[in-house]
């Protein structure tokens, strides 16, 4: 079982690593290109306020 764990961190890491990555990403996109996406300001500021493990 722990060594199941262990075999998968390297993964978690990456897609923890991703999340901030995109989270950052959308922080500095401007309002015109979030709406092009689909989002809104406000979205945005609950999305990049998550902690990085969620």
């Amino acid at each position: 079982m722990i060594f199941k764990r262990l075999f998968r961190l390297p993964r978690l890491i990456r897609e923890q690593q991703q999340r901030h990555r995109t989270r950052c990403d959308l922080r500095h996109l401007d309002d015109r290109l979030l709406a092009d996406i689909g989002l809104d300001r406000d979205t945005v500021k609950r999305e990049v306020s998550k902690p990085f493990w969620r």
